[in-house]
């Protein structure tokens, strides 16, 4: 096992506000390998009025040689000071 971090860019986000430009928010989530349910495993910060946001938040994942980890990453418009996904 070993651990792996990176660091996470987004480029040409479609913009989703109207006199501004978005304010993502990047989810991660991981798979379960026998459940096979996503589950979430951290959020980033929010960057103001960008499309092209260098998140600095970073994960730090274990890392199984010859095991298939699914990941997905999930972007956010963040438009209030809700933490309820759905809402955003």
């Amino acid at each position: 096992m070993t651990k792996a971090v990176h660091f996470l860019h987004v480029r040409n986000l479609l913009d989703r506000d109207t006199f501004s430009k978005s304010d993502p928010l990047c989810v991660l989530y991981t798979q379960g390998v026998e459940s096979k349910q996503w589950r979430e495993f951290g959020r980033t910060e929010v960057i103001d009025n960008t499309l092209n946001p260098d998140f600095v938040r970073k994960y730090i994942l274990d890392y199984f040689f010859e095991e298939k980890q699914n990941l997905r990453f999930d972007i956010f418009d963040i438009d209030s000071k809700s933490p309820d996904l759905a809402k955003h």
